[in-house]
């Protein structure tokens, strides 16, 4: 599913760089959309809203749901070729609601169409686990491995802070495409799903529109 996910982002990275292009003057408005974002452990949809700033500042809220794997999980297939999810004893969500801070970079010297960006964002991210019902898959772990993983529905709160670097690609007048590598950090104060620390490496796509004032 992850090897999908990325296919998926280099189809419309491909796409961008096909589209047709008007040479525009810099413009600056609110802007709103949804995003997917694929991170090195599960993936997660979710939306935006930004207001526009002096300075080509944007400040915003996100909201995204993410599916996590479990840190040993793998898909193995059987004698008959099916897919088979091999070492998945949770079941995690990661809900992290987020103010963002985001600095248009170098808008007088590159075209509107293509406009670089640094974002930061910081907030709270609600935990959710629902252990699998597998006793007798769990029941072959090692012991250390059966003491780390939890066999109780767990509910944690928690904050989380992103940076990364991407940009934005005009697809028309109104619409783009967002690319942006970040790094999230996340981490609980106690376990979730056998483990504090569930930060990432991710790539965010998004799919915006830019509010324009009518002249």
């Amino acid at each position: 599913m992850r090897n999908s996910l990325f296919l998926l982002i280099l189809l419309v990275f491909c796409t961008v760089l096909f589209a047709q292009y008007e040479d525009l003057p810099p413009i600056h408005e609110n802007e709103y959309g949804a995003g997917i974002t694929v991170a090195m452990s599960g993936f997660g949809l979710g939306g935006f809203y930004r207001f526009d700033l002096p300075s080509y500042f944007h400040i915003g809220i996100m909201a995204d749901f993410y599916v996590m794997r479990d840190k040993n999980e793998f898909t193995g297939y059987d004698i008959y070729g099916y897919p088979v999810q091999v070492n998945k004893f949770n079941r995690l969500f990661l809900i992290p609601i987020s103010l963002e801070l985001k600095k248009r970079l170098f808008q007088e010297s590159i075209e509107e169409d293509f406009r670089p960006h640094i974002a930061a964002s910081g907030g709270v991210t609600f935990g959710m686990n629902y252990p699998r019902n597998n006793d007798f898959e769990f029941s072959l772990l090692p012991p250390e491995e059966q003491e780390r993983l939890p066999r109780e529905n767990e509910f944690r709160y928690t904050f989380n802070f992103a940076i990364g670097i991407g940009a934005d690609i005009t697809t028309s007048e109104r619409l783009f495409i967002t690319i942006r590598p970040q790094y999230r950090f996340i981490y609980f104060p106690e376990s979730i799903a056998g483990s504090k620390n569930h930060s990432n490496f991710e790539i965010r796509v998004e799919l915006g529109k830019r509010n324009l004032k009518k002249p």
